[in-house]
């Protein structure tokens, strides 16, 4: 009977999660009376999964998925992370809050006499982990369930690898990963540690005493063996879990001068020098975007002008649907989304991403990079393409939501929340600028919750 209720929750799951369909009531319990079925009969594989290769920022992600939304396959999976997160009571690493924690940190640490600052990662994390090995070393003895653990241990045999896809996959990097850091923190305690967080695959550690590159580098490869290379689980899917050589960054307060050098963490980057106003005894920083982000953001705006200009493209001179387009880029936007039988609070738009940086614009503490991007980036898209510049880009309006450092400073806010923010008639009159009819094709009125979907999508921010 429980585990009843679990395929009855996976599969609310499946349908909040499900942008291109509605599913009826009758559809819904359909669907769970065939899993039910299914997993009564064995008729059910988890080797059946599809592997895909997605280009996202000209780099390629591998990815596994099972077909179907509403596969049993894709529903036992996400019971299966049901059950890890309720068992191993997994809690999820939160970007902001990280990001938060560690410009609270770098600003007392500057202040420090000695410091060590240590940026590591793992390469291809999901891909890398073996699932038989973390059933075997993490999972198993803490299953208590006959019927659970069978099915555990059968999806991680079957699947091997938490390759990025998986609904399993999150719960079960994460339930090794904290036993990596757990072990971080009990070994590096004696050396005065300060701050360490990790986000998923990237991690920052900070000391408040000096300690030598090659001693940390050999600490982190013995914790990484004894978390994922274990030679007592002997099993042919072994971990392939190492770090990025790459991307290890390793700062010294001994070593800092006046030539600044760098950390990128989570989209940022943090610059390091001596003081510039000659007091050796203190470190500037200089906080900003790192050149991969910017870059990657401007590809994006070049992409919705490319739209608008591209005579073979279904957005061709529309020049309203572009105006909205830079409007949302620009900001961010706050709604709410339905899950389950609560709504979910959603922030998404780039000043969101980097909203840290909001409190230091108009100081000398933004990197100038950083601070010209945000300045002029969507009138230099229109340079790159070409054109001259919409007429929401000249004179006053151009400041008065289209520009990124003037929206990032005010916080400006696209808010699609009924009764706070937008209602129902103005957000109806805000889709048909863009020509999102508030009727479907069987002339029904259509909801709040979905047309700020539709709009969403369409200004290409994103549900």
């Amino acid at each position: 009977m429980q585990f009843e209720r679990e395929i009855e929750r996976a599969v609310r799951h499946q349908a909040a999660s499900d942008t291109q369909t509605t599913k009826s009531q009758e559809e819904l319990d359909l669907i769970v009376a065939t899993v039910k079925s299914s997993l009564a009969d064995s008729q059910y594989d988890f080797s059946v999964s599809n592997s895909i290769v997605l280009n996202q920022n000209e780099k390629k992600r591998f990815v596994k998925v099972f077909p179907g939304l509403y596969s049993t396959e894709n529903v036992l999976c996400q019971c299966i992370k049901q059950i890890l997160d309720r068992t191993f009571k997994v809690k999820y690493p939160n970007r902001n809050k990280t990001v938060k924690s560690l410009f609270e940190v770098l600003s007392a640490v500057k202040q420090m006499s000695d410091f060590t600052i240590i940026k590591f990662d793992f390469k291809d994390y999901f891909n890398s982990v073996s699932a038989t090995y973390v059933f075997e070393k993490f999972l198993k003895a803490n299953l208590f369930n006959r019927f659970e653990t069978d099915l555990i241990k059968n999806f991680a045999y079957k699947t091997r690898y938490t390759y990025a896809g998986f609904n399993t996959s999150n719960a079960m990097a994460e339930i090794a990963a904290k036993h990596f850091d757990d072990a971080i923190r009990k070994v590096f305690m004696s050396n005065g540690i300060l701050f360490f967080e990790r986000y998923i695959d990237d991690s920052v550690l900070i000391l408040n005493e000096h300690m030598d590159e090659d001693k940390i580098k050999i600490i982190l490869q013995t914790i990484l063996r004894n978390v994922f290379h274990d030679n007592t689980i002997h099993f042919k899917t072994k971990c392939k879990t190492r770090f990025n050589d790459n991307k290890f960054r390793y700062i010294s307060r001994r070593a800092i001068s006046d030539i600044p050098t760098s950390m990128d963490y989570l989209g940022y980057e943090f610059w390091f020098s001596l003081n510039s106003s000659g007091n050796k005894n203190k470190i500037d920083i200089k906080y900003g975007i790192t050149r991969a982000k910017r870059d990657k953001y401007n590809k994006r705006i070049d992409k919705l002008i490319w739209c608008y200009t591209n005579p073979v493209h279904t957005d061709f001179n529309n020049l309203e649907l572009l105006r909205h387009r830079i409007a949302a880029f620009s900001s961010r936007e706050v709604y709410l989304n339905k899950r389950f039988q609560s709504n979910v609070w959603k922030v998404k738009g780039f000043i969101s991403n980097y909203g840290e940086l909001r409190y230091l614009l108009g100081t000398n503490l933004v990197h100038n990079d950083t601070e010209v991007f945000l300045k002029n980036m969507i009138d230099d898209a229109f340079s790159r393409a070409g054109i001259t510049k919409p007429y929401f880009l000249t004179g006053a309006q151009a400041s008065s939501g289209y520009n990124l450092f003037e929206n990032m400073k005010s916080n400006k806010t696209i808010l699609l929340v009924d009764h706070i923010g937008y209602d129902y008639n103005s957000l109806m009159k805000l889709c048909s600028q863009i020509s999102i009819s508030n009727f479907d094709s069987n002339g029904k009125r259509r909801g709040y919750g979905t047309l700020v979907r539709d709009y969403l999508i369409k200004v290409k921010v994103g549900y």
